[in-house]
């Protein structure tokens, strides 16, 4: 007989190879003496296989099993009990397995083995069987090892008796069998930190599942996710996509909508797309995934809970904690209901949720959470890396943070021990692993060795991503870098791992403008290059932390590391040569802090504020000093203010206490000393703080605005950088006397019934954000836009600055996209758009930030001239203008909360050349966006810097008798973006 397939399916665990055994030379297993066996045996088959699930898990049919059995033991063959009372018993371990009765289908299955093995040759595919039973029993009872071991053995067994068939011979069900073995041994090995032999076999459980089924079925689906997935861990990224993709094409193109692989495409798609920095495309299969799972599925199903698994870990990164949370919770009680108190899927769940926890301040749970994690899979085997890898990153951090030296230590250990192990562990896992056991250590030079070590691992890793992006582990490592860098006040250090902070956010804003650069073929061959070099860096890096660890072939390793460091850091110079704006795309610029200090103005500092995974930090730069510091208050709490204090903003007032809170937690006394002298600073913000209005922050306790109360504003001009770069040559503010001005706005209206919609105090407020639906601008929601009447005023007004003969106002019908793109936009100084800004969801290409500008004609329609210049079309042009002042609102705005630093529009128009930006994080009012502009341009014009001209400006605002003009809701929004 053969076993149901459904013992085939459940066997989802772990396996591994096995030699060929002899059946006894006068046995046949068609022995006509035997001919009650066979009736018996065909009996109980026909309720298991039945159709209905009930009855085929049924007490009639285990007492049809156990008929067989009792016969069978008393029948002779060859002087022993007949096989298929070994038979029988594998089939009720299949019954025990299937009702999650491990430790019975263990001890059944190994007593059936023992009564089928001498004749294992007659009855191949029960002995296969019943091997993959037993070591997937194993495994769930912890006992990884022993479960690779004994699958194993049914692999080679497998090999052995496939080379023994001829090519046409071999039926599905073999072939199905044989994959089946091969991804339980794949998913064994993949936990036992052997990951390349991981990928060897899911290669071949595919290969032997298209053989069985064809390319285009359902479980061929399954098998090409599977594989992704493993090509994924060992850092196959452009195979994996390939098959990611493969998967849901087949999908899509062949198979049912209802089958649970449909779904599990699009989810394993979605993991490959974030691992990969596009997590907003991959929200999308994951969310559709779950929908699908929970119509077809339901939701007390593995499947479910995985799903819900794989969403939480998107969400994590994204710093989307409160929503990846509960995901987690859920999933992790699911698990634990399916597969029993010590499920190794409930203890991954419920590590995410420590990780999660620990990222919103709560230590004390964060430790119980990842303890309780460890112990769950600890207990069954000491074996197992995976838990380890997942977990110890953010336990150590968070024992060390608590004071509990003694258990960061042991933990240390073990993680760096168990890290070294891996066959093909990345350079960042022993990175990391060597810099939390030097943490827990008490000597401060191996502690600064393994800090920076760390530092140019992670930003190697992010020079080889194209996405610019930073994971969740990665954040964690810079945050304890960070802490190094406070303790011992090592200001190159934090420098460099701010900068790879400040990088990475810049590279995620500019990722469409990058791409585009990268279109030119000879950017792209040099970019290849650079890759391939990256990816042997981080070998050497890998090697040479694995010599470290065993004392073992350092010199050579670390003459290997510096060899492949030199050929990457040769290729970067000459590309930042040739293709300076790629690289300032990228975010890959590395600052040197005495170049950073050279820049500085004699009465100029520069601050930056850097949420990392659990802290914020603080460094502060002067001519002749500098200051680390971490925050008192956490990341979570510091966040949780800037939302409060944004969200209490309007014509009214705002919340005084969270303004004046965030004040102290950023100008502590340390940083105030740093600061004292300088009258401008310069501000790096990442994260949330990019959406902070630090010229608002109140030097005193306040509980209402007032003319004279003291904002930051008063004491600073005020400049916010994306990053560290540093000013080269031509990139000086030139005089307005020399310059050429262009004025876009006052544009036709889509139509001309639009009604304006009135703000409190004054002219309308420039609110667009719902313009784009599935990235195209209705026409009817875009002539719902409110009028402008100051534009066209305020255009005029700066024009006349700077005279007739050297400005040119593209008002009306004019302010086209079609008029810009015939205009040479290198020849202006300064460029003035005065219109309606759109904040997207999204800078991935579905939706974009836009300028709105002049409604195109009917008549003659035209994609390209649609009446919106998006970000990405910004992106493509070449400005010469020493500043771009964007009067329209939210043009500083990036996605969400924890958005990329300017990541709208601000950045389109700085990557495609302009100097400086002037532009808002709010809607801002058209009268008070006016004043402003006008006011900063006279400054400018009379020599002052662009800094110094917006302070006074904003001051002016602050003094003048115009509506509410107090409240920093009306002048606080407007930020000059630098380089």
């Amino acid at each position: 007989m053969m076993l149901s397939t459904r013992c085939s399916a459940v066997l989802l665990a772990l396996l591994a190879p096995m030699p060929l055994l002899a059946a006894p030379p006068s046995f046949s297993a068609s022995d006509p003496r035997h001919a009650a066996l066979y009736r018996l045996e065909e009996a109980a088959s026909e309720l298991y296989n039945s159709e209905d699930y009930a009855l085929s898990m049924s007490q009639r049919t285990r007492d049809a099993w156990q008929r067989l059995h009792d016969a069978a033991v008393k029948a002779r063959a060859n002087g022993r009990p007949h096989p298929l009372a070994g038979v029988a018993l594998v089939n009720l371990s299949s019954m025990d397995q299937l009702d999650g009765k491990n430790a019975d289908a263990l001890r059944r299955s190994a007593e059936g083995l023992r009564l089928i093995e001498p004749f294992a040759d007659a009855y191949a595919i029960e002995w296969m069987q019943g091997l993959s039973i037993e070591g997937y029993a194993k495994i769930a009872l912890g006992d990884v090892p022993g479960g690779a071991d004994t699958l194993a053995r049914a692999s080679r067994y497998m090999d052995g008796y496939i080379a023994r068939l001829p090519a046409d011979g071999i039926d599905k069900d073999v072939h199905m069998l044989r994959s089946n073995i091969a991804f339980i041994h794949a998913q064994a090995l993949m936990r036992l930190g052997r990951n390349a032999e991981a990928v060897a076999a899911q290669k071949a459980c595919m290969d032997a599942r298209i053989a069985a089924v064809g390319p285009h079925s359902a479980d061929a689906l399954g098998a090409y996710y599977t594989y992704a997935q493993m090509l994924q861990r060992a850092d196959r990224i452009e195979e994996a996509e390939h098959y990611a993709r493969l998967a849901v094409d087949v999908a899509t193109d062949h198979v049912d909508r209802k089958h649970p692989n449909y779904a599990r495409a699009l989810e394993a798609l979605g993991l490959l797309l974030s691992r990969t920095g596009r997590r907003v495309e991959s929200l999308d299969y994951l969310q559709r995934a779950i929908a699908i799972k929970r119509e077809t599925v339901g939701t007390d199903s593995l499947y479910f809970h995985f799903g819900l698994q794989n969403l939480g870990s998107v969400l994590l990164p994204l710093e989307r904690y409160a929503d990846a949370e509960p995901l987690f919770l859920e999933a992790e009680r699911g698990f634990r209901a399916l597969e029993g108190e010590n499920s190794p899927q409930s203890a991954r769940a419920l590590a995410w949720a420590g990780a999660a926890s620990l990222a919103e301040g709560r230590r004390a749970e964060a430790i119980a959470r990842l303890t309780d994690a460890l112990g769950r899979v600890q207990a069954g085997t000491d074996q197992d890396r995976d838990i380890g890898q997942r977990a110890y990153p953010y336990l150590i951090p968070a024992l060390i943070e608590s004071g509990r030296m003694a258990q960061a230590r042991s933990a240390a250990a073990t993680f760096a021990a168990e890290s070294a192990q891996l066959d093909n562990a990345p350079a960042f896992p022993l990175a990391l692993a060597a810099m939390l056991a030097a943490r827990t250590g008490a000597d401060p030079v191996k502690l600064g060795e393994a800090a920076r070590r760390l530092v140019e691992v992670v930003r190697d890793g992010a020079a080889l991503n194209d996405q610019g992006d930073l994971n969740e582990e990665q954040r964690v490592a810079l945050d304890m870098v960070l802490a190094v860098a406070a303790e011992t006040q090592d200001g190159p250090l934090a420098l460099d791992a701010m900068a790879i902070m400040a990088g990475s956010r810049i590279a995620q804003a500019n990722r469409l403008v990058a791409q585009r650069l990268v279109e030119d073929p000879a950017l792209a061959a040099r970019v290849r290059t650079l890759q391939d070099r990256g990816k042997a860096l981080e070998a050497a890096d890998s090697r040479l932390l694995k010599a470290l660890a065993t004392d073992s072939g350092v010199a050579d390793a670390r003459a290997a590391r510096a060899a492949a460091a030199e050929a990457v850091a040769a290729e970067q110079a000459s590309i930042a040569r040739d293709f300076p704006r790629w690289v300032e795309a990228r975010g890959a610029e590395r600052p040197d802090l005495s170049a950073l200090r050279r820049d500085l103005g004699a009465d100029e500092a520069l601050l930056a504020v850097m949420p990392a995974f659990s802290g914020v930090y603080l460094m502060a730069v002067s001519g002749t000093q500098t200051r680390i510091e971490r925050t008192d208050m956490d990341r979570a709490g510091m966040i949780a203010l800037v939302g409060r204090l944004r969200d209490s903003l309007s014509p009214e007032g705002f919340d005084g206490e969270a303004a004046h809170r965030l004040y102290g937690q950023i100008f502590t006394p340390g940083i105030e000393a740093v600061l004292r002298k300088a009258r401008s600073l310069r501000i790096v913000p990442t994260g949330a703080f990019a959406s902070l209005p630090f010229a608002m922050l109140p030097q005193r306790p306040v509980t209402q605005a007032r003319r004279d109360t003291p904002w930051l504003i008063r004491r600073f001009a005020l400049t916010v950088q994306p990053g560290f770069a540093i000013a080269g040559a031509g990139e000086r503010q030139m005089a307005a006397q020399t310059q050429t001005f262009l004025g876009v706005g006052a544009p036709r209206a889509f139509e001309d019934a639009a009604l304006a919609t009135q703000s409190r105090g004054g002219g309308p407020a420039m609110a667009a954000n719902g313009a784009f639906r599935r990235g195209d601008a209705e026409a009817r929601t875009l002539s719902a836009l409110p009028p402008l009447p100051g534009s066209a005023a305020e255009l005029q007004a700066v024009a006349d600055r700077f005279g007739p003969k050297r400005a040119t106002l593209l008002t009306g019908a004019d302010a086209s996209e079609a008029a810009l793109r015939g205009s040479d936009l290198s020849s202006y100084g300064v460029i003035l758009f005065a219109t309606h800004g759109l904040v997207s969801g999204e800078m991935e290409g579905v939706t974009e930030p836009a300028l709105v500008l002049s409604a195109p004609s009917t008549a003659t329609p035209d994609t390209a001239n649609d009446g919106l210049l998006t970000a990405s079309e910004v992106a493509t042009m070449r400005i010469g203008a020493d500043w771009v002042i964007l009067s329209a609102c939210n043009t500083a705005a990036g996605d969400h909360a924890q958005a990329p630093a300017y990541s709208g529009l601000a950045q389109a128009f700085r990557y495609a050349g302009a100097g400086a930006l002037l532009v808002s994080h709010w809607p801002v009012r058209d009268d008070a966006s006016a004043f402003v502009t006008l006011e900063t341009v006279k400054g400018a014009g009379r020599g002052l810097p662009r800094a110094v001209a917006l302070q006074k400006a904003m001051l002016k605002l602050i003094r003048s008798d115009r509506p509410d003009a107090v409240q920093p809701y009306i002048w606080a929004p407007f930020i000059l973006v630098g380089r």
